[in-house]
């Protein structure tokens, strides 16, 4: 059994071994039973649906496919009336769908990525929740449609994009457990479409997401398990890649790890060949990639090393967002102002401070709201300077706003 079999093992392409390869993989790796390995025969018929989700059931492809949706769908039975992963997950498992689904309907679900995308990224996640529930809400209706192969897998990368933009959202505006079912679904889509590449990305926004709940050790291991198989990544993918593994080693204290980690996604990105890349890494940039780093190396700078490094990374990134990217330029305003008021020039914190509240004032953002709080905080450490207790007081009647 080579490396090759086993990665298809890995990935669900076998999903039936042989009766001496089943016998010896639960020797060696303590199972019980064939299903503990996610091992099933394709050719039964019947369904059973799972309680977990993540687990598979018997049957052919349709009928697994709708076999997880359903359980999905039990997984947010619990959440309120209305919920819209509840209600797109449910469409989709209970069969309310056209009959065929074609290349038009891909590219109507791309322009939303884009438009939604594009949305979020001037004005937050919060002010267009609403509108791309019912997207996901149609999107997913399309899973159980008869399509051609080729259109299957666009329209499970499609959705599965869709639905990872929906996450994102919903974790910059504080929903949390809307936010994960989200990306679980997103997962799934991407699983289905054979595609590392949005695999990796949902994970590394899962990574994301744990860090910010403090979470640091969860979060590495998500971004561990996206840098699998980074030979099918193009350097692009592996630089963001690369960004959101620094932020959790800084997050768990490995300071020098992380600022290797920050040196490899350089040197990934210089490698980038944009037209090879996938359609969904084009927001990653030369400004997101200084703004990843030096979010990453802040961590590290308040506890007193690589402080030039961090403010030169957030700088180059304020100075490097477009128009567009609003809420990113605010993010790292908010962050240069942190660094500036512990470890550096508290006056030019002050500036900074000042900045991001103009920045972030039109954000439905909660992270962005957070990010006040921490700049208001440090502010308390220098109550005599000019202007400190001023900036402080205007942050203070803008967060109780929000």
């Amino acid at each position: 059994m080579d490396a090759d079999y086993v990665s298809k093992l890995e990935r669900g392409v076998h999903r039936w071994p042989g009766k001496h390869y089943r016998r010896a993989l639960l020797t060696v790796l303590g199972a019980s039973t064939d299903f503990d390995l996610g091992f099933y025969s394709t050719r039964g018929k019947a369904a059973t649906v799972v309680d977990d989700p993540s687990e598979v059931a018997q049957g052919s492809d349709d009928v697994k496919r709708q076999a997880f949706l359903r359980a999905l769908a039990a997984t947010v039975a619990g959440m309120a009336v209305g919920d819209p992963v509840a209600e797109a997950v449910g469409r989709a498992a209970g069969g309310d769908t056209p009959s065929r689904v074609g290349a038009t309907e891909v590219q109507q679900i791309d322009h939303a990525i884009s438009l939604f995308g594009e949305w979020q990224d001037l004005y937050g996640g919060g002010v267009c929740k609403d509108a791309i529930a019912g997207q996901v809400n149609w999107a997913t209706g399309l899973l159980n449609a008869s399509v051609t192969e080729k259109v299957k897998l666009d329209l499970y990368r499609s959705v599965g994009f869709l639905v990872d933009v929906a996450g994102w959202g919903a974790f910059d505006a504080g929903y949390h457990e809307t936010a994960r079912q989200y990306f679980k679904l997103a997962l799934f889509c991407a699983e289905q479409a054979n595609d590392w590449g949005l695999r990796a990305n949902v994970l590394s926004d899962m990574s994301r997401q744990a860090i910010y709940l403090g979470r640091p050790d969860d979060g590495l291991s998500l971004i561990e398990l996206a840098q699998v198989r980074q030979d099918r990544q193009t350097p692009t993918v592996r630089a963001m890649l690369s960004t959101v593994r620094a932020r959790t080693l800084a997050k768990v204290e490995r300071g020098e790890e992380c600022y290797g980690a920050v040196l490899t996604a350089e040197d990934q990105f210089g490698d980038q060949n944009p037209s090879e890349d996938p359609p969904w890494i084009t927001y990653f940039n030369a400004a997101d990639l200084a703004g990843d780093a030096g979010h990453a190396l802040l961590d590290v700078a308040l506890t007193g090393k690589h402080i030039d490094d961090a403010r030169h990374h957030l700088r180059r990134s304020v100075d490097s967002y477009s128009a567009t990217q609003a809420r990113a330029r605010a993010f790292s305003l908010a962050k240069l102002a942190i660094l500036e008021l512990n470890v550096g020039d508290a006056g030019q914190g002050i500036a900074y401070g000042e900045q991001a509240l103009e920045a972030e004032a039109p954000l439905k953002s909660r992270r962005a709201q957070d990010d006040l709080t921490d700049v208001r905080k440090a502010l308390g450490k220098h109550g005599n300077l000019a202007g400190a207790a001023e900036l402080r007081s205007r942050l203070t009647r803008a967060l109780k706003s929000t």
